[in-house]
């Protein structure tokens, strides 16, 4: 038996564990939920999420071992942490590194493993998520691929937790951040900020003559990130190619003066009103009509980026606006930022990476969940159905409290049915429209926006 050698940033990837605040903590069910699905997806009888500590590896959740961890020496994820790529061992009596570990020779009589490093940073990983088998066999690409998509959810969830006490902001002093009094584009004077998201922030602006307008401007620490600049730009090109009322609309693009810091921005129609999300604060749940009406006009605006070949890939109530006065407002879908695709067809992205799924948990298809650059348009009619069970409902048709949990019942588990949110039974047409929407094969889905729309006016008519 070979010992696995230690990672030269072995001191960094232990503080990187320890940060993660998961080492010995009780089971949750969304990891259990996790290694239940590696072991049916690859058909063995071992599945672990194994976190390697510096002497001790420990099974976060496991299927078909008793142990809840071992010694490291023994670890075979203590030998896949140290390179970026899956591991597998079809014969562990064929392997030097494992012919004679207790492990193999005795309980649990491990012959096959194959293994995912769980990656949250550059260089080694904190763990591995890992299956086994006590019979020698081979493993397909597309079981491998498989893990590795589930390795990357659990790798968010780490990432998340992490995360959860670093102090966002800039990397810029604040003399060369945008702020109110600041001029933009030698015209637009901004006037206060009105929102501000992951990547960016927005602005009200107005210019000389009165006309407001809203400035979404790239946040100072992002501005060094080819890849969110790539997706910064491609929102503006995506924007530039549609016509439909639907869509916010893109009225100039450009870069802040330097003593603002260079940073991009897109200037946008100014919209009064209230999306979907302020829609669902103060009023708790739609009648079916009024979503279903809300949700022909959104999905509308949705198809004609279809049809450029652009997926938008994060459809939810914060990104769809109620544009204009009561009763009549234009719903307006919004945020382009993470869309697939690009309508220029000029380029490939390359923006996706497995190790990173894109997009908000609740509302991402389970295709989107394992491999982002695997949507097409039928993901965005996944999520066009969540959001159509919100808005009815009330509650998420998955729930869960945390990413992965939300990730693990939309992959494993039906909807909540609607029944459950109502003491009066809905028209018995409104239930399988949703779950059709929601279907996990989306090969079963409504296969395009304008399929989707036309069945929702025609329900909304009844």
């Amino acid at each position: 038996m070979l010992e696995a050698p230690i990672p030269a940033d072995e001191e960094q990837r232990l503080a990187l564990l320890q940060a993660c605040r998961i080492m010995h903590t009780p089971a949750e069910e969304a990891f259990d939920d996790v290694v239940r699905l590696a072991a049916d997806l690859c058909d063995t009888e071992i599945a672990l999420i194994t976190l390697v500590d510096s002497d001790r590896q420990w099974f976060k959740a496991r299927v078909g071992v008793e142990q809840t961890g071992t010694a490291r020496d023994l670890s075979f994820c203590g030998h896949c942490i140290n390179h970026r790529q899956p591991m597998v061992v079809e014969d562990t009596l064929c392997d030097p590194r494992f012919a004679d570990n207790p492990l193999v020779t005795g309980e649990p009589h491990i012959r096959f493993y194959a293994g995912v490093p769980l990656l949250i940073d550059e260089g080694s990983s904190v763990g591995a998520l890992s299956v086994a088998g006590r019979a020698a066999r081979s493993i397909s690409p597309r079981q491998i691929a498989s893990l590795q998509r589930l390795a990357a959810q659990v790798a968010r969830e780490l990432r998340l937790r992490r995360d959860l006490d670093r102090v966002t902001g800039s990397t810029l002093p604040p003399s060369m951040m945008p702020g109110p009094g600041s001029v933009v584009g030698g015209r637009w004077t901004l006037a206060r900020e009105i929102g501000r998201g992951g990547v960016g922030a927005v602005f009200e602006a107005h210019d000389g003559d009165g006309q407001r307008v809203a400035i979404k401007v790239l946040l100072p620490e992002w501005r060094r990130q080819e890849a969110v600049l790539e997706r910064f730009a491609r929102e503006a090109r995506v924007l530039m190619s549609l016509r439909t009322p639907h869509v916010g609309k893109l009225l100039d693009v450009g870069n802040l003066d330097l003593e603002l810091g260079d940073l991009p921005y897109l200037v946008l129609e100014y919209l009064e009103g209230i999306d979907l999300d302020g829609v669902l604060a103060k009023h708790g749940r739609v009648p079916f009509r009024q979503a279903f009406a809300w949700g022909a006009d959104a999905c509308e605006g949705v198809a004609e980026a279809h049809e450029l070949g652009v997926v938008h890939r994060d459809l939810k109530p914060s990104n769809v606006f109620l544009a204009g006065p009561a009763p009549s407002p234009i719903v307006k879908v919004l945020d382009f930022g993470i869309a697939a695709g690009d309508p220029t067809n000029k380029r490939k992205s390359g923006l996706t990476d497995v190790q990173y799924p894109i997009g908000t948990p609740a509302y991402m298809s389970p295709e989107q969940m394992l491999a982002s650059s695997e949507v097409d348009a039928r993901s965005d009619i996944w999520s066009m159905g969540v959001l159509l069970y919100q808005l009815i409902a009330g509650r998420l048709p998955f729930a869960g409290a945390n990413d992965l949990a939300l990730f693990s019942a939309a992959l494993t588990r039906p909807p909540l049915p609607l029944r459950a949110h109502f003491k009066d039974a809905l028209p018995p047409g409104i239930e399988p429209i949703l779950l059709r929407c929601l279907s996990k094969d989306r090969g079963a889905r409504y296969q395009s926006m304008p399929d989707l729309a036309g069945t929702l006016r025609a329900a909304a008519a009844e």
